[in-house]
């Protein structure tokens, strides 16, 4: 941000229009929208300073003409998808491949091999890649996830009779897409599926929280190779670990968008879902306390006679 100011206070007496240098439009399209909130501020007070003595006209231009600027190269990215066909996939795959710092990805399952592929690229050259998935589908068959936990994903899991259902993923803390896509090859060739992807900052930063809030509250998955060459994944719960083996004792192979429930059931389960559930119904009344809503009108209410 500091090499932004100084470029435009260089620039002040400028009297034509210009061109952003390369290095300075790549630093305001890393920008979000706090940050740039903040230069403008910045640039703002800087126009006062410049103003002094009998510029004032030219700051206010100045500070106008800047102001355009950080609106122009300003990173912004909003678009809706549908399957069947490529252009789910293809779109994901391009946002992961691009990633350059983090990959949080949290979707019901994975078989998907253009998309766990891109996941395992993006680990290949040093970008932090953390999932959540769904416990219970890592065991179908072509899931990938064994594959890329022990590529050096980051893999957290439930442990439930219930379903970790949620399809999203967030890039470099910037673009969030979500929708009903399963990375499944099924969801690409025949459903009718989508996908929104979009850069809105307050969006975006809701899907972090929630991404983080889940991190917590699932459990952590690791990989080992047996020696008849199979995979065992293995879900640590806290002290105890249990392990969840293929299917390869079993004849039963679920379909890739198979969303049946799973038999298990405990009550220590239940009572954990009751804990988290109100965890996230006080989180609720806090922001909404913080956030007032601030729509006037008057609710209708459906009253049979």
């Amino acid at each position: 941000m500091d090499e932004i100011i100084a470029y435009f206070s260089e620039i002040f007496h400028l009297s034509t229009t210009y061109e952003l240098p390369l290095n300075i439009v790549n630093a305001l399209n890393k920008l979000d929208r706090v940050q740039r909130g903040e230069l403008k501020s910045k640039l703002f007070n800087q126009a006062k300073r410049l103003g002094q003595g009998g510029d004032a006209v030219k700051a206010i231009t100045w500070l106008e003409t800047s102001f355009d600027q950080i609106e122009k190269y300003s990173f912004r990215l909003h678009d809706v998808l549908f399957s069947p066909g490529q252009d789910i996939p293809e779109n994901i795959a391009f946002y992961l491949n691009h990633a350059k710092s983090t990959i949080d990805i949290c979707v019901f399952t994975i078989s998907d091999e253009q998309l766990s592929k891109a996941l395992l690229a993006a680990v290949a050259r040093g970008v932090k890649v953390r999932l959540i998935t769904d416990n219970n589908k890592m065991r179908d068959h072509g899931s990938q996830v064994k594959d890329l936990a022990r590529a050096g994903v980051e893999v957290r899991v439930d442990n439930s009779r219930y379903h970790m259902h949620n399809k999203f993923g967030i890039v470099d803390g910037r673009i969030a897409f979500t929708g009903s896509y399963n990375w499944t090859y099924t969801a690409k060739a025949y459903n009718q599926e989508n996908l929104v992807v979009t850069t809105n900052y307050t969006i975006v930063h809701k899907f972090i929280d929630e991404f983080s809030t889940l991190w917590v509250e699932m459990f952590h998955l690791t990989v080992k190779q047996m020696r008849d060459g199979r995979l065992k994944a293995i879900v640590h719960m806290g002290k105890a670990a249990q392990e969840v083996d293929t299917y390869a004792n079993s004849s039963i192979l679920p379909s890739d968008d198979d969303e049946e429930s799973s038999p298990f059931r405990s009550d220590e389960d239940d009572d954990r879902r009751q804990r988290i559930k109100k965890n996230r119904e006080k989180k609720r009344r806090e922001r909404s306390e913080e956030f007032p809503k601030s729509r006037k009108g008057t609710r209708h209410k459906n009253r049979r006679k």
